[in-house]
């Protein structure tokens, strides 16, 4: 039997999480239907032999490939080059789903001939394991259960990697790769196949289940500073994309695109902001700013933050103050 979807799971030192992921997938009405690939990403710890017990165990499903490290682009490129499945979706090793919308969604899959399926999300505490919010795909309540078309301007809010499962064609024919021993590459993700992409419906259930508050994650405050660089490159790369896409894009992707890497535009103003006390860092935000101002108006008009229009409007002068009240908020 044709697999309906591939599981990728990459993983690097995630011992203390991967048996809550993998568990996730044991269930024994579709584990004939789902193919689960763990890229082991060179770990030094026990992920290996929590990833084999399972591919010992259910040798049609769960598959192990270990590889030299190279970070999560190169677990993704991994399993988009040995996926089988009809769809296609990325799960960190250290996530998890949750297996009651599973078998549902697998069910929804096997129906769909959609180009992409939207699904919510929950953001769960690290440790506590406290719901922190309840992430929705699509803000339109009527999409829900049906299908719409991005060329046509109907999917209006940023489908995020944890929402993301999309047909595995699209990412094997138009050889969707990202980069490398780099942080910040599910921007990537979501971002390169849009071009390719016509028709999204949204499924109404929490499927995704995403860890926050670990110590160290790529998306905490001192470690997007510390990997600014590598925030900064993604980011480039993505504007390099739509520069050169842009032109043969139709208005709905066009402008689906231009707000997709906004966010990730949103997200570099946030690292300028929490370092807004420290000498020239204005300048260089400034500078920065209008460069991309002038390059890609449409991106830099569709940053639409309250934050950020402040900041602009200010010529940038009450960012020490913007950085002041981020430290009391964030702690």
């Amino acid at each position: 039997m044709k697999k309906i979807l591939t599981v990728v799971i990459p993983a690097y030192n995630v011992e203390k999480y991967l048996e809550r992921c993998m568990h996730s997938f044991e269930i024994p009405e579709i584990l004939d239907k789902i193919e689960i690939l763990v890229i082991n990403d060179g770990s030094k710890d026990g992920t290996e032999q929590i990833a084999r017990a399972y591919c010992e165990k259910y040798p049609q499903t769960y598959f192990l490939y270990n590889k030299e490290n190279g970070g999560h682009g190169s677990g993704i490129n991994y399993g988009i080059r040995y996926a089988t499945g009809k769809y296609f979706k990325v799960v960190d090793g250290d996530d998890w789903v949750d297996a009651q919308e599973l078998k549902k969604f697998v069910s929804v899959l096997e129906k769909q001939e959609v180009d992409v399926v939207a699904s919510d999300f929950t953001c769960i505490q690290d440790e506590t394991y406290a719901v922190l919010e309840e992430k929705q795909c699509t803000y339109n309540q009527a999409q829900y259960g049906k299908c719409c078309s991005l060329p046509q301007g109907e999917v209006e809010h940023i489908i995020k990697m944890h929402s993301l499962t999309i047909k595995t064609a699209i990412l094997q024919e138009h050889q969707i790769h990202m980069d490398e021993k780099c942080y910040y590459v599910d921007c990537e993700y979501i971002t390169y196949p849009i071009p390719y992409v016509d028709t999204v419906y949204f499924y109404k259930g929490s499927l995704y289940q995403y860890r926050l508050g670990r110590q160290g994650q790529s998306v905490d405050i001192k470690s997007m500073q510390k990997n600014r660089s590598q925030h900064r490159y993604v980011l480039e790369q993505l504007l390099d994309f739509y520069r050169k896409e842009q032109k043969q894009l139709k208005a709905g992707t066009k402008r689906y695109m231009e707000c997709c890497i906004a966010q990730v535009v949103e997200n570099e103003f946030q690292i300028y902001i929490s370092m807004g006390l420290k000498k020239g860092i204005r300048k260089e935000l400034q500078q920065w700013d209008l460069e991309l101002k002038e390059k890609y108006w449409e991106i830099y008009a569709a940053t639409d933050k309250k934050s950020i229009t402040m900041l602009r409007k200010t010529n940038y002068h009450v960012l020490k103050l913007g950085a002041v009240i981020y430290k009391v908020v964030k702690g």
